[in-house]
């Protein structure tokens, strides 16, 4: 396991929660997502931000499992892929 900070491409349900996302070329299905929180500042004293982490129960195109964790940028509307256990 390594930290990633890939920015991902993410299909979102109505409810805006993430269906499906792209990384490294390759699909992975969200299964169901595990939990969902702020995250950390990036340094001490950062200004507070919009940035959630949201741990996910994944599969990849093959229906590999896996655990991902990925971010989403509230502010930006971006996803960024940060660890994948396997």
């Amino acid at each position: 396991m390594s930290l990633l900070n890939e920015q991902i491409d993410v299909r979102s349900t109505h409810g805006g929660n993430p269906a499906q996302f792209t990384w490294r070329g390759h699909t992975f299905r969200v299964r169901r997502v595990i939990g969902d929180w702020p995250a950390r500042a990036e340094s001490p004293g950062a200004p507070a931000t919009q940035v959630h982490l949201l741990r996910v129960s994944a599969e990849s195109e093959a229906g590999h499992p896996s655990i991902i964790d990925i971010t989403r940028d509230a502010a930006s509307d971006t996803w960024t892929m940060r660890r994948q256990w396997q």
